[in-house]
């Protein structure tokens, strides 16, 4: 490694590590882990899975990608013996501005680990130039700047893959971007993120107003447009189709390059909506399948089989719900096939809290996804309670076999073999490094809750990472801590920025 970025330095910098700046060995490293991930296989397996977020927080990829290329310890000894840190390197990295909250973390961490495992499973979203927006405080209050993130040389990659797709009137050509998602020591998914070669940051003006009525040139701007207008509302529902129009036509094809047929959609295909944002799909798929000469009944049940969703909210008024008159305009050509559904579901059902369509001529979003998949799942064992007992209790009382809880979780080598070296030498120490690929390994800690010496070296290991933290909160915060302290740290993310509230008290 350290020969190959002392060329890559001297092709592209004409320099060696002692002249190079931080922002040059960021590149150098960067190029080499491109290249790295250009020579992994992709990951193969009989049915793929389709992973559907708006969202996908997947924070900064350099040490994450070092990581799961097994190069991690390497880098950091090389970079250290010239007098470089690679916690500074990776300040130089943009982070892709394409996820905000716990949605979007839960997406980033089911793609890590689906990798991780060698299944096949590869994420949908959207190309956010601007991402939701960055915080900028001035005396005390906020203001909203766009964050970009798109350089001329990231982490994406733009493809030859294309489709046509039909926003109310206009007719647009989507182009798709790829990022690599690697498994550890192993082969790559992808995440698929589409995008508009129109799209114009240019037309931002103060903050981040721009016109939203200006599809072609806005729509992949921003994450959540703002919605307090009937133009931001639209543009949201012009994003949501956006996405999971070219997720339909994307999974067909690849389906039909894998030598199957779309009577065969559900043995090879596994389609997951995560949240409400990417419901379409439903009725997209439904659409494209019915176009394809399959009958309507064959069309609703091959896409029932296929598609599964994840809730992430046990509040009603949280569900996305979009007046039908947005949705002619918008997407006239799937309100017939969602007045299908929702007839069908009349049919079966006099109560109104089950329809799709209701009273006021509403869209329940979620309504789709609940009778037209084949599963629903909570994300933490008492939200699942929640939605089976009271929000969605009507729901789980005519289809309880499509409950089920999958609760969130972490990817755990970044928050390991990352932010805590000592620790993780210590588990590697006591269990082997097997636990990288599979967290179960982690069970066979618990044969040392009364060995005296492991928990020695545990709490001296502890003791480190806190000496460590006490170093960088001085140094970054101006605050000085003891060691000997206990600890109580929580972070939450805002925008780009970090809120720590810290505990102080001896032990």
């Amino acid at each position: 490694m350290e020969q190959k970025l002392q060329m890559i330095l001297q092709q592209r910098f004409s320099k060696s590590f002692e002249s190079a700046s931080n922002a040059e060995v960021y590149q150098a490293l960067f190029t080499l882990v491109k290249e790295e991930l250009a020579g992994r296989p992709a990951i193969w397996g009989e049915r793929k899975l389709y992973y559907l977020s708006a969202e996908f927080l997947i924070g900064k990829l350099l040490s994450n990608n070092l990581i799961n290329l097994g190069l991690f310890d390497e880098a950091r000894a090389v970079l250290a013996r010239h007098g470089f840190s690679l916690e500074r390197i990776e300040e130089e990295e943009r982070e892709p501005s394409l996820g905000n909250g716990g949605l979007g973390r839960l997406a980033a961490c089911f793609l890590d680990s689906l990798a991780a495992l060698g299944l096949c499973g590869d994420g949908i979203g959207l190309n956010y130039h601007d991402g939701l927006f960055y915080q900028k405080l001035t005396d005390f209050c906020q203001e909203e700047e766009p964050n970009p993130w798109i350089e001329p040389e990231s982490w994406l990659k733009r493809t030859d893959v294309q489709f046509p797709i039909r926003l109310g009137e206009k007719d647009v050509i989507s182009t798709m971007y790829d990022i690599d998602i690697p498994g550890w020591n192993g082969g790559c998914n992808r995440l698929h993120l589409f995008d508009l070669d129109t799209v114009d940051d240019g037309i931002i003006g103060s903050g981040i107003d721009f016109d939203k009525t200006d599809i072609a040139r806005s729509l992949t701007l921003f994450l959540y447009p703002d919605d307090s207008d009937e133009a931001g509302r639209l543009l949201r529902i012009y994003q949501q189709y956006f996405m999971v129009s070219n997720a339909a036509q994307l999974i067909l094809r690849e389906l039909g390059e894998r030598g199957h047929t779309p009577e065969e959609l559900h043995l090879y295909t596994a389609i997951q909506i995560n949240d409400t944002h990417p419901t379409m799909i439903i009725p997209e798929l439904i659409r494209l399948l019915t176009l394809r000469g399959m009958s309507m009944d064959r069309a609703i049940s091959e896409v029932e089989q296929t598609c599964a969703y994840t809730n992430h909210t046990i509040l009603a008024e949280a569900l996305e719900k979009w007046p039908l008159s947005y949705l002619e305009q918008a997407v006239p050509d799937l309100v017939p096939i969602i007045r299908e559904l929702d007839e069908r579901v009349r049919q079966r059902y006099d109560d109104p809290a089950l329809w799709i369509i209701d009273r006021d001529q509403l869209v329940h979003m979620a309504h789709i996804d609940l009778h037209y998949g084949y599963s629903v799942n909570g994300v933490a064992a008492l939200h699942t309670e929640i939605l089976e007992k009271s929000e969605l209790r009507a729901f789980y009382q005519i289809y309880p076999e499509k409950f089920s809880n999958k609760t969130n979780g972490v990817t755990f080598r970044r928050w390991l073999v990352h932010c805590n070296p000592w620790l993780t030498d210590w588990i590697r120490e006591h269990i082997g490094d097997g636990f990288l690929r599979s967290a179960a390994e982690l069970e066979q800690l618990i044969s040392y809750t009364e060995d005296e010496a492991a928990l020695l070296s545990l709490a001296e290991a502890k003791q480190r990472a806190k000496f460590a933290f006490a170093d960088w909160l001085s140094r970054s915060q101006g605050i000085e801590v003891d060691p000997a302290s206990i600890f109580d740290v929580q972070v939450k993310r805002c925008s780009g920025r970090a809120e720590i509230a810290i505990q102080r008290r001896k032990n």
